[in-house]
């Protein structure tokens, strides 16, 4: 580290499941860490979320052949994606950018880049266990489920073009039965994809919220964030409640990280795109997670009962909740499982996840800073790449990058003046 840039001290805005995995390698390497959370630790979308950690799978939601079944669909409102009626200027923008990256060339690029954060996704998760950071591991791999042999034979091609680890051709009838006893009449076709994982996310942010605490990371819960400055070779995060000084600062606070960004003179292209989930009694209860291919739905056993989670809402307000949006879930999912309690749902979510234009993480400094970093932008796949996302940004503040992957997440790469 170069003693102009030399760290001693971090303040970390944002207390989810991104910023407490900063705050960790940050601690690990040293540096004395304090974290700056609006409400309690992993409010925003951390917690409600389907738990997957699927490394052998990221690939970036702007693909090939994704604008023309997308727009079709949403004049419906039980369409997998939906626009709420109000568009405005920023949503146009980000549909118009999301467009331009779903060609052959970028969706490849976009595979790559994914692709080389995750690499060592289970050793670091296996890491975690061991420092205490205990979350429930599931590790029986996913299984696919699809309305269709149709369906199923054109997924199995994409499985086979990222190289995931298949556990079985396209399963029918009696096999895929054998495989998922849950599974109802809709699910008429399946694929087994091998060694990925799930976890419970709230165990997982608690526990790793009192691994910090534990190694003398000071959480402060509670305090919203107003701004982050950078003067005179060192950062102040201005809260509510007062100002955090430090050394460098990182900006992690999901997705009003667009505003704190903004204010550092950055747009960096970040848009809201909130999915939901819920909770109900299954009996059988699946084996695994299943993936609904065609209902763009997710189901997770966690906790003694099934997780269901799914849709895609882009929404100026992004904390509002829309039950018309779980009712489509419900829809969609009903026949895939032989029973299900659908009618008493519990533990009703909302969540912002935070997308990008071209589905890549925001990873490094804001642009035109040389103090505040930015880990935002991951799309649905916060939790998977929340700890190689806080080892990259340990590497970055320590001098220690990986160029191969540093260089295509930089949020350079897609910011304009703000």
């Amino acid at each position: 580290m170069t003693a102009a840039r030399r760290t001693e001290s971090v303040t970390v805005a944002g207390g989810g499941l991104i910023g407490l995995c900063c705050a960790y390698y940050l601690r690990e390497a040293g540096l004395r860490v304090t974290v700056v959370e609006r409400h309690r630790v992993g409010s925003g979308a951390s917690r409600g979320n389907a738990g997957e950690i699927c490394p052998d799978l990221v690939t970036p939601l702007p693909a090939p052949g994704v604008i023309g079944p997308a727009l079709r669909g949403l004049p419906r409102s039980d369409s997998p994606l939906y626009i709420r009626p109000r568009l405005n200027a920023a949503l146009v923008r980000f549909l118009v950018r999301f467009g331009r990256n779903s060609t052959r060339r970028r969706y490849a690029s976009g595979v790559r880049a994914l692709s080389g954060l995750a690499s060592g996704s289970f050793r670091l998760f296996e890491e975690l266990e061991a420092a205490g950071v205990q979350a429930d591991p599931v590790k029986r791999g996913f299984v696919f489920a699809y309305g269709s042999a149709d369906s199923a034979h054109r997924a199995l091609r994409g499985f086979r073009e990222i190289g995931a680890p298949l556990g079985s051709s396209v399963l029918l009838g009696a096999e895929l039965s054998e495989l998922e006893p849950a599974l109802g009449p809709g699910a008429r076709a399946g694929i087994l994809v091998e060694d990925q994982w799930s976890v419970v996310p709230s165990l997982f942010v608690d526990r790793l919220a009192g691994a910090l605490r534990e190694r003398g990371v000071e959480i402060v819960e509670g305090t919203r964030v107003t701004s982050v400055e950078e003067a005179g070779g060192r950062t102040r995060v201005r809260t509510q409640d007062g100002d955090f000084v430090s050394d460098t600062a990182v900006v992690a606070a999901g997705i009003w990280s667009r505003e704190l960004c903004r204010g550092l003179g950055a747009d960096v292209g970040l848009f809201p795109g909130k999915g939901y989930s819920f909770s109900v009694d299954a009996d059988p209860m699946p084996r695994r997670v299943v993936h609904l291919g065609d209902a763009r739905v997710v189901f997770t056993p966690m906790g003694g009962r099934l997780r269901v989670a799914g849709t895609m809402e882009f929404d100026s307000d992004a904390e509002a909740f829309h039950p018309r949006r779980v009712s489509a879930i419900v829809a969609a999912a009903r026949g895939y499982l032989k029973s299900a309690a659908w009618s008493a749902r519990q533990d009703e979510w909302v969540g912002a996840r935070v997308m990008t234009p071209d589905g890549l993480p925001a990873i490094g400094l804001v642009p035109g800073k040389s103090r505040v970093y930015l880990a935002s932008g991951h799309n649905m796949l916060g939790l998977m790449l929340g700890p190689a996302t806080g080892r990259m940004v340990a590497g970055l503040i320590a001098d220690r990058p990986d160029p191969a992957v540093s260089e295509l997440l930089s949020p350079a790469r897609q910011a304009v003046r703000a």
